[in-house]
């Protein structure tokens, strides 16, 4: 792929990160007052409430991780590596204060895709509305890195 047609790639991929993130505020808004009785019994609405807010959680954290954190690697000429390695390079770009946070939700995004067991899943809906913000943050910060990214390509190829 071009340079050019990587760049157009990740204007989209930026546009969608903003797009799921204010699909997770949404679900953070909801699940607000709802998280606090999370181990108690919920209406099925309440739960569904839950469910969107970590497969929101869910969604964002791969878009970031392995869809726009890979292709800046790639518009960078930065070998991609592990997802660890492009975890610690998100520190290094300023997106995040400390790697740990994004391994927490790289965790808690693979827990939430793997776990079926019913009495877990409280546990795991009060870690994604913990981190929730956190990731919203993170986003924010890749979205913004992304946009300077995208400019100073332009500018070389103008």
């Amino acid at each position: 792929m071009t340079h050019p047609d990587k760049i157009i790639l990740l204007a989209e991929e930026r546009e969608n990160l903003q797009s799921a993130s204010a699909h997770l505020r949404f679900s953070i808004a909801r699940t607000r007052e709802l998280i606090q009785r999370v181990r108690e019994e919920i209406s099925p609405e309440e739960l569904e409430r839950l469910e969107f807010l970590a497969s929101r959680f869910a969604r964002l954290a791969d878009m970031l991780i392995q869809r726009l954190m890979r292709l800046v690697d790639d518009i960078e000429l930065t070998p991609s590596g592990s997802v660890l390695d492009r975890i610690y390079r998100a520190e290094k770009r300023g997106w995040v204060t400390h790697a740990d946070v994004l391994v927490r939700i790289r965790e808690l995004r693979n827990l939430i895709s793997h776990e079926y067991a019913a009495d877990k899943m409280a546990e795991i809906y009060e870690a994604v509305f913990i981190l929730s913000p956190e990731l919203d943050m993170i986003s924010k910060q890749a979205a913004d890195y992304s946009g300077l990214l995208i400019k100073r390509v332009q500018a070389r190829l103008a």
